[in-house]
C-alpha cells in the first residue's frame, strides 16, 4: 500500500483499487486454507484495513518507493522494529507454491499452484524477495 501511495502521489483512486484487490486475494487466501474463513473475515478486513493505512509495511512501501530505504537494508529498521510484511510475503508465497497444493485455473482450465491466482503476492514476491 505504501509503494502505490508513493509512486501515485497518494491518489485515493489508485489506494482504493489496490485496498480491493489487495482484500480480495487475501479472502481467497483465507478460504483456501481455512476450514471457517467467516471467523476470520472481520479481523483480516480490519487489520488489513489499519495496516494499508499507516502500519510499519505501508511506511516501509512508501519509503522503499521513495528510494528513501533499500531492500539491502533489510526488514529490521531502528525505531519501527521487524516490518512483517516481507517475511509474510514469503511465507505465503512458498506455502501456495507447494507442489501438494493446487487450484483450477479459470482461464486457463488447467490445475495450477494456488500461487498463481494471486498475483499482489507474487509481484510483491518478486519486489521483496526476489529483488
Amino acid at each position: 500500500a505504501g509503494m502505490v501511495a508513493a509512486l501515485t502521489n497518494e491518489s485515493a483512486t489508485s489506494k482504493s483499487v489496490y485496498f480491493a484487490l489487495c482484500t480480495s486475494e487475501m479472502i481467497y487466501i483465507t478460504h483456501l486454507l481455512e476450514e471457517e474463513p467467516e471467523k476470520l473475515a472481520g479481523p483480516l478486513l480490519a487489520d488489513t484495513y489499519v495496516t494499508l493505512l499507516k502500519g510499519r509495511n505501508a511506511w516501509y512501501g512508501h519509503k522503499l518507493a521513495k528510494g528513501e530505504l533499500t531492500l539491502e537494508m533489510g526488514d529490521s529498521i531502528k525505531g519501527k522494529g521487524t516490518i512483517q510484511g516481507v517475511s509474510a510475503v514469503d511465507a505465503f508465497y512458498k506455502l501456495l507454491s507447494q507442489d501438494s497444493l493446487s487450484v483450477m485455473h479459470p482461464e486457463a482450465n488447467k490445475s495450477v499452484a494456488p500461487v498463481e491466482m494471486c498475483p499482489i503476492l507474487k509481484t510483491l514476491h518478486k519486489i521483496l524477495i526476489k529483488r
